[in-house]
């Protein structure tokens, strides 16, 4: 049992207790542990560069032994997380298909939520697909004063946002998240908007973070994914090159790209690409850069065969 003395004085107080390594009395601790300085100048010389390296980095992210520990305990996953396909019965489908909501920005726009859940009733879509950046986070650490364009402050209170949101859609909803949820809420406290989301809306379906894969008759699948990068002068440039990486027996018959708030339909190497556009107003950040918001939203109908995809009609609903 560890024995603490506590200094009397109230004027210096402190207090002390043996070194977990060679027993002296000492009032220095690493994290919650006793460890006197010569030894913990001796652990220091035991790690390499890149250890000492993560250990300042620790030191420096200022997390408390909670929230580290809380991070150790997160999967080791990368950005995309696994896929957890959904299978389709059916030959014709009629979906809705809406992106980049950053809901808990100020720039989100609730009126066009209200209006595509409007239009996805009216057109009664089989289902809608939402392509990633479902909540703002809160990128903070990159983008300083970005705080002040919050709606909502943090995870919980975005998700609940998030919730009331996406009640408006009676129809099921397959959806991922995005850069904006896994860059923030996830990397600093494993906090999982997905998860949180799908728990709360029963018509929810969560597909995993980046990538996800609605399979369809006949070994077709549409694949939603959400890159992270900037965009280019050339709407069509991200998207060609997305799918020309792709090789030839995994592409599927239908992409779905968010992320980048641009509007674009192409057929290019036999995939049906679509780029659905958002639902938040141009940012500040995107100002700053240049950067147009296509706010809009699709209805996209399609006839799936044996042969791939035999008809594709999109609508584009513009809301700009």
């Amino acid at each position: 049992m560890e024995i603490v003395y506590k200094s009397l004085s109230k004027k210096y107080p402190y207090n002390r207790s043996k070194c977990i390594k060679c027993g002296k009395l000492t009032t220095h601790k690493v994290g919650k542990e006793y460890i006197c300085k010569e030894c913990a100048m001796g652990l220091e010389e035991n790690v390499d560069l890149r250890e000492q390296e993560i250990i300042h980095k620790i030191h420096k992210s200022k997390l408390t032994l909670d929230e580290i520990d809380s991070v150790l305990k997160q999967d080791n996953t990368n950005y995309r997380s696994p896929i957890q396909p959904f299978r389709m019965t059916g030959k014709y489908f009629k979906i809705g298909v809406i992106s980049d909501t950053h809901i808990g920005s100020k720039f989100y726009d609730p009126e066009v939520m209200k209006y595509a859940a409007k239009v996805f009733k009216e057109r009664d879509v089989d289902f809608v697909i939402h392509a990633g950046d479902v909540t703002e986070g809160h990128y903070e650490n990159k983008r300083q004063g970005s705080v002040f364009e919050l709606t909502e402050i943090g995870g919980d209170a975005q998700v609940d946002r998030a919730v009331k949101e996406l009640k408006q859609i009676k129809k099921p909803i397959y959806f991922i998240t995005g850069n904006h949820e896994h860059n923030t809420f996830y990397k600093m406290s494993g906090f999982d908007v997905g998860k949180q989301i799908a728990e709360r809306v029963p018509n929810t379906h969560y597909l995993g973070n980046a990538e996800g894969i609605i399979e369809l008759p006949y070994n077709q699948k549409l694949e939603l994914i959400h890159p992270d990068g900037g965009s280019s002068y050339a709407i069509s440039y991200k998207p060609q090159k997305i799918v020309e990486s792709l090789d030839g027996g995994t592409k599927p018959a239908i992409l779905v790209i968010g992320h980048f708030h641009k509007q674009l339909h192409m057929d290019y190497r036999n995939v049906e690409t679509i780029m659905p556009g958002t639902l938040q107003s141009q940012t500040s950040f995107m100002r700053n850069n240049h950067l147009s918001a296509h706010k809009g939203f699709y209805v996209i109908e399609f006839e799936v065969t044996k042969y791939g995809i035999k008809e594709f009609t999109p609508r584009w609903y513009k809301a700009y």
